[in-house]
């Protein structure tokens, strides 16, 4: 559809074929494929209101004509009514499931709305129908890589670039996953030939910042972050990122008032509060502690290690039932990590728990042997 929308606009004969459309329209009104075409360019025409009631009126004369399922959908999505939009794609694809087009679009439907397992299978299909377009490589390693298979996430976004180098939301995509993947150096290198070629392009400032950070070339990633901000100064992610630079540089100051920046332009940042609060840890300052510790809850109640640093904030202020109360809210949303035990068990031994202590303590051991144990198969493959 978009390609074909792209070639009517750039011929600049929307108009002369919706006119025909109309005539044919009073010879066959009942057609579903004249209103169907109609709807359609109205759409290119961007008369999207007018389009989705021709749209409509199509189904209601062929409720399975798919082009009609589909261009609704569509029209929809665009309108920003994605609730309704995605089932109209999905029965598109139900009643032709060879159309690459139905299947890609909603399987890049399916990703921003966070479906991704689902996204899977549409864009597994889509590529089969359609090897050689790059976005849609790009939006099935975007589908892997949110449901855990890395590798392959990867071969699919090499996949996309080899089609089209200048894909760089794809480039991007692979530089940011290669980092995760702990191959610093080479998702540098796809961060760098954005660069070369856009220089204001932020996101991939933003990430080559990040990859400067997992090397611990601080200074680089001060400089990248920045940059960024220079460029951007409401940057909400930026300021975060430099604010981390800055902690690990232990310019705690300085950290504080880039974080505090950050939560200012977007006050969801739950990670921005979190922080903040290690910070105020690592300055002594307990009660703010457990302030930001407590407001990063706030957003995300499931929050383990924001619970966990709670509690121990609250320990360190002698307030031992609160603290009781975090650690165990920590160990019931993150029971792989070894800190609450072990700092639970710390308490229960100063209230005077001896057996609940060493429970907890042997509970921690294991979590720790358990920890190390699938580290040990994560290098193994590697």
């Amino acid at each position: 559809m978009e390609a074909r929308a792209a070639a009517l606009k750039a011929r600049g004969d929307a108009a002369g074929a919706l006119a025909a459309w109309e005539k044919a329209a009073e010879i066959a009104p009942r057609s579903a494929r004249v209103q169907d075409e109609i709807g359609f360019l109205l759409a290119v025409l961007n008369r999207r209101q007018e389009a989705v009631s021709h749209f409509e009126q199509a189904l209601k004369f062929d409720s399975r004509f798919a082009a009609a399922h589909y261009h609704l959908g569509v029209a929809l999505w665009i309108d920003g009514q994605r609730e309704k939009a995605v089932p109209e794609l999905e029965t598109a694809v139900s009643i032709e499931p060879a159309a690459f087009d139905h299947r890609y679009f909603l399987g890049q439907a399916l990703n921003a709305t966070g479906q991704f397992a689902r996204a899977l299978k549409e864009l597994d299909a889509a590529v089969k129908l359609n090897p050689k377009m790059s976005e849609a490589w790009n939006q099935l390693g975007l589908a892997r890589q949110r449901t855990g298979a890395t590798d392959a996430a990867i071969e699919a976004y090499r996949r996309a670039i080899t089609l089209t180098p200048e894909n760089y939301d794809a480039r991007n995509n692979l530089g940011f996953v290669l980092v995760n993947s702990g191959k610093s150096e080479e998702g540098l290198a796809q961060f760098h030939k954005i660069l070369e070629a856009e220089p204001g392009n932020n996101m991939a400032r933003v990430n080559a910042g990040f990859a400067y950070l997992q090397k611990a070339d601080l200074d680089q990633a001060e400089v990248q972050f920045r940059e960024v901000l220079r460029r951007d100064p409401d940057s909400a992610i930026a300021h975060y990122d430099l604010g981390i630079a800055l902690k690990q540089k232990d310019n705690l100051e300085g950290a504080k008032q880039e974080i505090a920046r950050a939560l200012a332009l977007d006050p969801s940042l739950a990670e921005g509060h979190y922080t903040l609060g290690i910070i105020h840890w690592q300055s002594g300052e307990f009660d703010g502690a457990a302030t930001e510790f407590r407001l990063a809850l706030d957003l995300n109640p499931q929050y383990g290690e924001a619970w966990f640093m709670l509690g121990t904030a609250l320990k360190q202020k002698g307030d031992l039932e609160a603290a009781e109360s975090a650690l165990r809210a920590a160990i019931r949303f993150d029971p792989s990590n070894p800190g609450p035990y072990n700092t639970l068990g710390q308490l229960l031994r100063q209230k005077g728990d001896t057996e609940g202590s060493r429970r907890l303590f042997e509970q921690g051991a294991n979590a720790k042997a358990k920890k190390e144990a699938d580290l040990g198969k994560m290098l193994q493959k590697k």
